[in-house]
């Protein structure tokens, strides 16, 4: 933190407070001084080069040409000009009311001045994100360039929707107090002619904008950066004294001025007559400030200390809001949201997502409406994340057909609906190789790219209709093509601005959107599951053509359906499997499930007395799961929890909670918390005991199951294209005396990759005597295993890792591992998979190629 650090700790707790209101900014020229539009200073330089350019040269030479002896004395010569080296800027407005004539060469002019060169800078990023997170939700510009919308559009479907107020003259019906996201034009939109630099309308302030204005400024901190305060529109207007012997702005204004800059005399008259309601601070510049400011408010959203219902929604606007009066939070799987929600907000640096948390931000996102005492859930909440979705829409589910013939259903909430059919889409049968046919050599490549059908997937699942009872269909026709359809038609704005053909063909050539289901929306985006708004579709263009594919969209406006075709590269010498294009990608499953949730603190109990000598009455039922380590007790469990319930053997001087990122720090603490997430987990295992899962004894940490009754054991299990496997996981072999059983089973172990805790599996088979449960001798066992080597290929292996995914995950999408006391603990059920490009490390004119096929 530069000498932003006073500024910083003046301003940070106007954001931070757990009261309703948040502060209002008011941004000048200097905010967008980075992003290259000019100051109220240069653009009078620039708009006098330009002027002199087009008028007194007849564009002889470009404005850029132009030099200072020439534009200045004929600047100067105007009779409207204010002279003075440092009240150049005060000219801004009369250049442009002189100069700057008709009003169409005045918009031009502007909309070319105003446009932000160097980009939208850091300051306003940190503006967006503040508002995503509930920070700020109004701020009031002087300006009309495009940084402060194009920033928080960036952010969009987080931010629903930006209200733009005063665009044009009266435009004031977007203002609302409780918009969570609006811009104020102060001066207007120069796209509208409604831009109020002349200097006939500055002195002007608008009665119909200041009205709606003063009751949130009086209640509300006002924090203004990059404005000089020259303008009496801003200064006789916004901050004029509404009532004679009142003391205005109760609630402050804060007043940033870059180091060494002195106050506007407007300004310094306002201070005079606020007296201690005006504070003025120094800064380095706006980007600097906005950015110590996100440093400092990293961990913090206002979702997180906000819990008080908000004003009753008059209307909402799509399917996924609506509140369905039958379903109670009892049909939503919290544990899979709290680890969703936790993947979004680390995606989106927001603070972390707590169970005490989790339900003001799941309102904040419009999955919970507040009614009264009690949490309304909304359509979007049971889609995403109902234990039976179906049992509210009948229709919400996915067929998928292949060859005419085959057809798979997909139920389920659409966390789950997409998982299941990214694991569909990685077959062979969905999604072939072909035999790639490269200019000195042969490879090999999908169908499709993987990419491609997961955009095609996530457009299905977040923009469908769910109003309309259909369900959605994808076609899968080999060698052919696939076809998804979607219930629901493209939205009237974005039908509307595409050309159509007779049969509804239509192309994308500009990122258009239209969110049809703004909460689905939010989420996928939040977790990365879909490109930025309305790049999909073009994505999906792009990759097929660069594939050698092709790609077709419809719009079928009279039966309501969206559909897009996908063709795969053209068959060469009339193969199926015979391609002409290579970009190789894999998709590697590694054998780890990771953990999505866990404990932001670990407490550390410090006993008196040795654990094997505590107190025999002692009741450390409630404990939950914990580990001694020496004197020490570790546990996920609240600290306050455990030294009440330990109180007659705790030295509560010594016990201490200490956050995680602490611990991960000493290799030693970190063994200790890998010993802990172990404890956890074989306490899970141990719950499918009833399955004839069983831990085996000593330190191995592997489990295997047990014969049933001397015979094999059988598990029905659902894989990701077929549901109700039969798999023997504890196989007799041999007769009689003879008799010996080959037990599958599990090794495993916690695993830190990469800053991922994971639980590491690996399968392998136990052999046993007799009963199916005793193990036999080392030697034996060994020879078997050797034997039993031979069978296992790549097909096993991957039918291992699927069957493993889907019992220890119980058909869930989460696994929750924690214990009493502690219930964010949660792993993925399923196993993490990687995207790696499969290009060889030689070049592309050699025969051989560094490549393993995924």
């Amino acid at each position: 933190m530069g000498n932003n650090r006073q500024a910083t700790s003046i301003l940070a707790p106007l954001f931070r407070t757990t009261e309703e209101r948040r502060p209002v900014l008011l941004l000048g020229a200097g905010a967008s001084f980075r992003s290259g539009v000019p100051t109220a200073a240069e653009a009078v330089k620039q708009i006098a080069r330009r002027v002199f350019s087009e008028r007194e040269l007849a564009g002889a030479r470009p404005p850029e040409r132009v030099k200072p002896t020439e534009w200045e004395p004929w600047l100067q010569n105007f009779p409207w000009f204010i002279h003075g080296s440092d009240r150049l800027a005060e000219n801004f407005p009369l250049v442009v009311e002189h100069l700057l004539t008709p009003a169409e060469f005045r918009k031009r002019v502007l909309l070319d001045l105003m446009q932000p060169t160097n980009g939208i800078s850091s300051g306003y990023r940190a503006i967006a994100d503040f508002v995503m997170r509930g920070l700020v939700s109004t701020i009031m510009t002087t300006n009309f360039d495009p940084c402060l919308p194009d920033a928080l559009r960036e952010r969009q479907p987080h931010i629903r929707q930006i209200n733009e107020v005063n665009r044009s003259p009266g435009d004031t019906a977007q203002f609302d107090i409780f918009n969570k996201c609006q811009v104020v034009w102060l001066h207007g939109r120069a796209e509208q002619y409604s831009d109020k630099n002349v200097a006939g309308e500055v002195g002007v302030p608008d009665p119909a904008l200041v009205s709606l204005l003063r009751p949130l400024l009086d209640a509300s901190p006002i924090i203004v950066v990059g404005y000089r305060g020259a303008e009496p529109s801003i200064m006789e207007g916004i901050f004029g004294q509404l009532k004679q012997g009142r003391l205005d702005f109760p609630r402050g204004i804060y007043w940033c001025l870059r180091h060494g800059d002195t106050p506007h005399p407007h300004v310094e008259s306002l201070a005079r007559r606020l007296g201690s309601n005006l504070t003025f601070i120094s800064i380095d510049g706006f980007d600097e400030l906005f950015g110590d400011l996100a440093q400092e408010l990293t961990d913090y959203d206002h979702f997180r200390e906000l819990d008080t219902p908000q004003p009753a929604v008059p209307a909402l606007r799509s399917f996924d809001e609506r509140i369905i009066e039958e379903a109670s939070l009892n049909d939503l799987d919290l544990d899979l949201a709290l680890s969703v929600l936790t993947d979004y907000g680390k995606k989106l640096k927001r603070a972390p997502v707590t169970r005490e948390t989790l339900f003001s931000l799941m309102r904040e996102q419009g999955l919970l409406v507040p009614q009264g005492d009690t949490d309304k859930v909304t359509a979007g909440a049971l889609l995403l994340f109902g234990k039976a979705p179906q049992e509210f829409f009948p229709h919400a589910v996915v067929t998928l057909t292949e060859g005419g013939k085959k057809r798979e259903l997909y139920e389920g909430n659409l966390i789950s609906q997409h998982r299941r059919l990214l694991e569909r889409f990685d077959a062979e049968d969905v999604n072939p190789l072909l035999k790639v046919k490269g200019r000195r050599q042969h490879g090999e490549q999908r169908a499709y790219p993987p990419r491609a059908l997961v955009e095609l997937l996530v457009n299905m699942l977040v923009h469908r209709d769910y109003a309309l009872a259909e369900p959605a269909t994808i076609d899968v026709r080999p060698g052919a093509e696939i076809v998804f359809v979607n219930p629901g038609a493209l939205p009237h704005r974005i039908a509307g601005r595409v050309a159509l053909e007779a049969d509804g063909r239509f192309v994308l050539s500009e990122s258009i959107t239209e969110q049809r289901n703004p909460a689905l929306c939010d989420i996928f985006f939040g977790i990365s599951a879909m490109e930025r708004a309305g790049t999909g579709l073009i994505d999906v263009g792009e990759m097929m053509t660069e594939s050698g594919g092709a790609s077709t969209f419809y719009h079928h406006a009279r039966s309501a359906r969206f559909e897009a075709r996908i063709v795969p590269p053209l068959a060469s010498a009339g193969s199926q499997r015979i391609a002409r294009h290579n970009i190789p990608i894999g998709v590697y499953v590694l054998n780890s499930l990771p953990f999505t949730v866990i404990p932001d603190t670990i407490s550390i109990v410090q006993l008196t007395v040795p654990w094997r000598e505590r107190p025999r009455d002692l009741d450390v039922s409630e404990c939950g799961t914990f580990i001694i380590r020496g004197s020490e007790l570790w546990s996920f469990v609240p600290l306050p929890i455990l030294t009440t319930l330990l109180a007659p053997i705790v030295d509560r001087e010594a016990c201490v909670s200490v956050d995680r990122e602490t611990i991960e720090g000493s290799p030693d603490a970190k063994r200790v918390l890998s010993w802990l997430l172990r404890k956890h987990w074989e306490r899970y295992l141990k719950g499918f005991a009833a399955d004839g899962l069983i831990l085996e004894d000593g330190r191995r940490y592997r489990a295997f199951f047990h014969a049933l009754e001397g015979e094999n054991r059988t598990i029905v299990w659902n894989g990701p294209q077929r549901k109700g496997n039969r798999r023997d996981v504890a196989k007799k072999r041999g007769e009689g005396p003879r008799t010996w059983f080959e037990n599958e089973g599990i090794g495993y172990e916690i695993v830190d990759l990469g800053g991922l805790w994971s639980v590491r599996i690996k399968p392998f088979y136990m052999f046993t005597g007799r009963n199916g449960k005793t193990p036999l001798p080392s030697f034996t066992r060994t020879s078997k295993a050797t034997s039993r080597i031979k069978f296992d290929r790549n097909k096993n292996v991957e039918a291992d890792l699927a069957f493993w995914e889907s019992f220890l995950g119980r058909g869930s999408e989460t696994i929750n591992i924690g214990d009493r006391q502690v219930d964010n603990l949660l792993l993925a059920a399923s196993f993490l998979k990687v995207e790696v490009p499969e290009i060889g490390l030689m070049g592309d004119d050699t025969d051989d190629q560094d490549r393993m096929s995924a």
